[in-house]
């Protein structure tokens, strides 16, 4: 039954995008504890790592995430601004966020590209979408009726966390930040791992066509293939 849901939700994700394009910002913030020192010892670590935190909860607001769709492909990516004392770290930011580099996603492939730069290397690394479980929750966001659902997530270190997403019923776009695409509207609101990402203001700019170019299949490698080439490892 599941698997008969999910190919239905799959056919209907396809039929509403049409070609139509748009233009969406998103936001992050930490909206809980994300990193937890119990088991830590060492003071100073754990006086590093909450530093890190405290930076990221002031300077996540400063920072703009893209999210550029036409033609049943799109782009994500944070949005470069220049900063009046340069205080602002956008790839620290990203980094943090797990949002670096540019994430690439074709409709049709059911298929996510994400270009990064790593080890002083341009990385390309291909991923499919995630098989998200719809909820009967929904509440209002930005005046939209939103429905929730869920998926998980594997972490570079092999940890599983939860995903949760609201995406807006009368927005019949399949995407949403960062990897997070494939459910039948437009997605609003994304939680993983106590960073909070959202669409603070809906204006879609349906009036311009959004052109990019597609990143190399044939040059993508998958996550593991990625995680190997790590110099630390």
């Amino acid at each position: 039954m599941k698997n008969i849901f999910l190919l239905f939700l799959t056919f209907h994700s396809y039929a509403l995008f049409g070609q139509t394009s748009g233009y969406v910002e998103y936001k992050s913030k930490i909206f809980s504890q994300m990193i937890d020192t119990s088991n830590i010892e060492n003071d100073d670590v754990k006086k590093s790592m909450q530093q890190t935190v405290n930076k990221m909860k002031r300077q996540m607001p400063n920072v703009t995430y893209e999210l550029k769709f036409g033609n049943k492909r799109a782009i994500f990516s944070i949005k470069q601004r220049m900063s009046v004392d340069d205080a602002i770290d956008f790839k620290s930011i990203s980094n943090f966020s797990d949002a670096d580099g540019k994430f690439f996603t074709d409709i049709d492939e059911a298929l996510i590209l994400r270009q990064l730069q790593a080890w002083n290397n341009e990385y390309i690394i291909r991923s499919s979408f995630s098989e998200w479980e719809i909820k009967n929750e929904t509440k209002q966001i930005l005046g939209y009726l939103c429905i929730k659902a869920v998926t998980t997530k594997e972490l570079d270190n092999g940890e599983i966390i939860d995903i949760t997403a609201w995406f807006a019923k009368d927005l019949p776009f399949n995407f949403g930040p960062k990897e997070f695409v494939g459910l039948p509207e437009l997605i609003l609101v994304i939680k993983e791992r106590g960073i909070k990402f959202y669409v603070p203001k809906v204006n879609l700019n349906k009036n311009k066509t959004y052109k990019f170019k597609f990143q190399d299949v044939e040059k993508s490698m998958t996550r593991k293939e990625f995680l190997s080439q790590s110099p630390y490892r």
